[in-house]
């Protein structure tokens, strides 16, 4: 009863309406300095997390004008958030608004703008509108969705996955997958875009390489000696190198002008808008971010256009379509869901999570689109009370500190692999030092000094340590069985659980089901662990494996049958070939 109140509203950026947040908190005026600090801190974290699910043109705050601690906090809210500066002066976050600008520059047609556009206006509440909750037309979902798994006879598609260790790559011809390709990579060490550019546009160009190798009759001499150079190259251990020597071979053997594809399907883990990678402030990027020998607005302008770079490869009318790794994962589930005895349920919405590098999130709605929203759910601060994990620097194995922001207590840091190295550096010291000395003796984490001050840090460079020492803490929990390691795995699922909640809360999905793609839900029992911590805070969450029960598709049965490779590592690139089929 005796609380200050804010109504935030948010002028979405599709121009389709409105949403109203009412935050509550305990009244200014008597609070000491430290509480005044944690009650802002608290204000402009929600704000925070508001805009970076739904960005927005403009934020209209509404206040009791009368309160005036009440309106000393929310005037500080523009420059919290760099509202009138440059891109290059915001900071933590003011990252957020970065995005927004970007992707309404996108929205009207010019990535690359640079001026400003988002806004944080005031007014009075009791003149704060209530917005009609959102609307979202009926349509026949479930046949959108089976189209899209149909009509491949004849079609030459390529689907690419793009993480932040590796990319995944398939080829598919008339209806049946020719090639697979994964290629190890560290892009957050990159400096310049066209370092992320090169790589993707060197396995699509492989594997269109490797189509016209396909496509030869079966009594042509070059065909058995190509296809062994391709495999080569098709190999997950094969760089840049041997691919382009496959490259070189196929062209000279007469095979240059390869046919060209019928599309191209790719997600990115970054925010897309209209088929274009607009973000800038994820962790890939971090290296170009802060290169100091470019302007970083003009060199990330070579990203976004990766769709016109890729486009070389498609065929006249076709198509190149991109988008980020979460609706990637969320619309592979829609296809997988509307070829399933559920079928129906599909006109429910899905909404689906990438773990793995980072956390990635998305959404496909009951109507079956993508929303035109950064869904930056890993940026959410859940978190305030992190104040001994946020000594350390966001490298530091231990930290709760945002890699690209800065800023503590965001998912980033505690659902995605990332949480996971960061626990254990928690908990073993003291309950298990054998395995810590043991992340040590296999090379995983190594101390040293960084800035003047000793940290914990996973080696990148000569080899990148990431993706071995993730598959080793998911090995631990069996072969200890032990309560460290269980607790490790149930911690990061109830925040997962927290992810849930706070997503319901802000974006209202209509469903409580969350799919689950990545290598953190690859082995069976550190998911189970997953699920019984999610359960705790959140009982009616319900977390889905993405593996080989929702291989319901022609493509993912394939992919199912395959004696080597698994659906949870390749789901998303088959997915990424049906998004292609138009």
């Amino acid at each position: 009863k005796e609380c200050d109140r804010l109504a935030c509203v948010v002028d979405l950026l599709d121009g389709s309406g409105q949403r109203r947040f009412d935050l509550r908190f305990p009244r200014l005026d008597p609070l000491g300095s430290e509480e005044l600090l944690f009650v802002e801190s608290y204000v402009q974290a929600e704000v925070y997390n508001i805009l970076s699910a739904l960005g927005g043109r403009r934020l209209e705050v509404y206040l009791d004008p009368g309160r005036s601690a009440l309106a000393a906090m929310a005037g500080r809210l523009p420059a919290a958030f760099g509202v009138g500066r440059k891109r290059s002066e915001r900071s933590g976050y003011g990252r957020a608004v970065n995005v927004i600008d970007r992707m309404l520059g996108a929205m009207r047609g010019s990535a690359r703008g640079s001026a400003p556009a988002f806004g944080i206006e005031f007014g009075d509440i009791a003149k704060a509108p209530e917005p009609a909750g959102p609307v979202r037309p009926r349509a026949d979902v479930l046949s959108f969705f089976k189209a899209r798994t149909e009509g491949l006879g004849g079609k030459a598609l390529v689907g690419i996955d793009v993480g932040g260790t590796d990319i995944k790559a398939v080829l598919v011809d008339d209806g049946r997958v020719v090639a697979y390709k994964e290629y190890d990579w560290f892009p957050a060490g990159f400096r310049r875009s066209r370092e992320l550019v090169e790589p993707i546009y060197l396995i699509a160009s492989l594997l269109r390489a490797r189509l016209s190798v396909h496509r030869l009759p079966e009594g042509d001499g070059r065909r058995g000696r190509l296809a062994e150079a391709a495999a080569r190259a098709l190999d997950r251990r094969a760089g840049d190198g041997e691919m382009r020597r496959a490259l070189a071979e196929i062209e000279s053997a007469g095979l240059g002008a390869a046919p060209r594809l019928d599309g191209i399907g790719l997600c990115f883990p970054d925010v897309v808008v209209k088929d274009k990678i607009v973000g800038g402030e994820v962790y890939k990027t971090r290296g170009i971010r802060g290169n100091p020998e470019i302007d970083y607005e003009s060199d990330f302008a070579e990203l976004t256009d990766l769709d016109l770079r890729l486009g070389a490869l498609v065929r006249p009318g076709g198509r190149v379509r991109i988008v980020n790794d979460g609706p990637m994962a969320s619309f592979t589930a829609a296809v997988e869901m509307a070829a399933s005895p559920r079928a129906g349920e599909v006109a429910k919405g899905v909404f689906a999570h990438t773990l793995g590098t980072e956390l990635g999130s998305g959404w496909v709605t009951e109507t079956g689109a993508i929303p035109d929203i950064p869904l930056e759910v890993y940026n959410f601060v859940i978190d305030l009370g992190s104040w001994p994990e946020r000594a350390y620097e966001p490298d530091d194995a231990r930290s709760v500190n945002n890699f690209n922001t800065g800023l503590p207590g965001t998912l980033q840091k505690y659902c995605s692999q990332s949480g996971v190295f960061r626990l254990a550096l928690k908990y073993f010291p003291s309950e298990r030092p054998d395995l810590l000395r043991e992340l040590v003796d296999r090379g995983f984490l190594e101390r040293r000094a960084l800035g003047g001050t000793e940290g914990w840090y996973v080696p990148t460079e000569p080899v990148d340590m990431r993706k071995s020492f993730l598959e080793h803490m998911m090995s631990l929990p069996e072969r200890e069985g032990d309560g460290t390691n269980a607790r490790i795995w149930r911690e990061v699922g109830e925040a997962l659980a927290v992810t849930s909640i706070e997503t319901r809360r802000i974006l209202d999905p209509g469903t409580d089901e969350r799919f689950l793609f990545g290598r953190l839900v690859k082995n069976r029992a550190c998911f189970e662990l997953m699920a019984e911590g999610a359960r705790r805070l959140d009982p009616g969450c319900r977390l889905v494996v993405a593996g080989t029960g929702m291989a319901n598709s022609p493509l993912m049965k394939e992919l199912e049958r395959h004696p080597e490779l698994t659906v949870a590592q390749f789901a998303q690139a088959i997915g990424a070939v049906y998004f292609a089929n138009e």
